[in-house]
């Protein structure tokens, strides 16, 4: 991580907006600040020292990654956080099932849908009444990936069925022709991976 122009307070032009990321410096003095710490206190707790820290906040020199990471963990932060790329330190995230969308994609067949556009894929549960199933094949771009949890499904894929059972994972192109339906008399569930923004 290079800050190939320094910056110092009196530049009025401010921090080169190219380099895509705050100035580390400027970003400790503001966090340092802002808890009442001192140089001294924050190279204690990170292990660097007081000059090269000095040096940092008047954009006099540079920060390796493993540097920047031990800094941002003394204001509980990783490096994306700490330089503003994401709200907060990495964290589970939870989706409660009633938050995720409900898609009725065909008599006795319910979709739960999950969204993670910032990852670039979604989530879906397959819930199959017994001897329900899709009423047209589904083509899309990207791959998918299903794993069965309960009761069987079969997928038919470029005119061919494939029967899986609880346990049993696929995976295929999503650019050919397939789709699911469920010839038995359980309740069939699976839960899917679509690397591409379907729903």
């Amino acid at each position: 991580m290079t800050n190939t122009r320094p910056v110092t307070r009196g530049d009025a032009s401010g921090p080169d907006p190219e380099l895509g990321y705050p100035p580390p410096g400027q970003v400790l003095r503001r966090l340092r600040t802002h808890r009442g710490m001192s140089l001294r206190q924050v190279a204690t707790e990170c292990g660097l020292s007081v000059s090269f820290l000095a040096a940092l906040e008047r954009c006099e020199t540079d920060i390796s990654l493993e540097r920047l990471g031990r800094l941002a963990k003394v204001f509980d932060h990783d490096i994306g956080s700490f330089l503003g790329f994401s709200r907060g330190r990495s964290t589970v995230s939870v989706y409660p099932a009633e938050k995720q969308e409900f898609l009725e994609r065909a008599p006795g067949v319910v979709y739960r849908v999950l969204r993670s556009p910032e990852l670039g894929f979604q989530v879906v549960t397959g819930e199959f009444q017994p001897h329900s199933g899709l009423l047209e094949e589904l083509q899309h771009e990207g791959s998918d990936f299903i794993v069965v949890t309960k009761g069987r499904i079969t997928v038919t894929y470029n005119g061919i069925d494939h029967e899986l059972r609880a346990g049993d994972c696929a995976r295929w192109s999503a650019g050919h022709p397939h789709s699911f339906r469920n010839d038995t008399d359980e309740f069939t569930q699976f839960v899917g991976v679509i690397f591409s923004m379907l729903y």
